[in-house]
């Protein structure tokens, strides 16, 4: 680990790539062999949430400059996984609300399920307020303000009463403290809503793998377990993040 912090520390963290930190932590790759150092560690996670971040402003602003238009192709992540394993099982059908946990500046997946299914509404909630702010002037120039509303909330401040009103709430792999916070959902959401929480089972000491387990609970994990059961083929997996070694 402190070879990389040595390479990165070289390299301003606006113009870190990602995706090569990404290879270079993964533990199923390169990173296979890295040796944990708490310092190091402590580094490199800034790094990766700094590097994280960047790419989700310059996404917003770009779309903003853009008049709002979105290339689905440039997302980070694609979004059919978690259409298939969540969005599509939400009742009723089509799902009339989502709650969506750590949504960011450009949440991804809020905008493929806002154009997928016209008659839903999402509420992004994010701790970083320039994230929030930038989320909703995206909504704006998409015309989704009033489909897509981005708050600047801890969801373990809501109302516990509040989150019953969702038929879903899909969890960013980004989220901190992510167990205590799907326990927290779990415990006052209504009955049988669905969460969906992403993980990033490459970069564990990076993103928060979930240990939590509910019926109700889709982990990335199991999403792509099932994916590849039923198509018999795994699900791909962006570069940085395959599990195969």
């Amino acid at each position: 680990m402190r070879s990389l912090v040595e390479k990165y520390r070289a390299i301003r963290s606006i113009d870190t790539d990602y995706t090569e930190l990404l290879v270079d932590t993964n533990v199923f790759g390169r990173g296979r062999h890295l040796v944990y150092d708490e310092a190091s560690h402590r580094w490199l996670a800034t790094r990766m949430s700094e590097a994280e971040a960047r790419l989700d402003l310059e996404a917003a602003a770009a779309a903003i400059a853009a008049g709002g238009s979105v290339d689905a192709s440039s997302m980070k992540l694609t979004c059919d996984l978690e259409d298939w394993a969540f969005l599509s099982r939400l009742n009723p059908r089509p799902p009339r609300r989502v709650l969506y946990v750590g949504g960011g500046a450009y949440p991804t997946i809020a905008l493929y399920a806002l154009d997928r299914y016209p008659s839903l509404h999402v509420d992004c909630l994010d701790i970083v307020p320039h994230c929030t702010v930038l989320c909703q002037q995206l909504a704006d120039r998409l015309g989704l303000a009033n489909r897509l509303h981005a708050s600047t909330v801890d969801v373990a401040d809501l109302e516990p009463g509040s989150l019953a009103r969702y038929d879903g709430v899909f969890v960013s792999s980004a989220v901190r403290p992510k167990n205590a916070t799907l326990d927290y959902l779990l415990t006052h959401k209504g009955p049988g809503t669905l969460l969906y929480a992403r993980e990033d089972e490459a970069h564990p000491l990076f993103y928060e793998p979930v240990t939590v387990a509910h019926p109700d609970l889709i982990a990335a994990r199991q999403a792509r377990a099932a994916w590849a059961n039923a198509f018999g083929r795994p699900f791909p997996l962006p570069k940085g993040c395959e599990t195969d070694g």
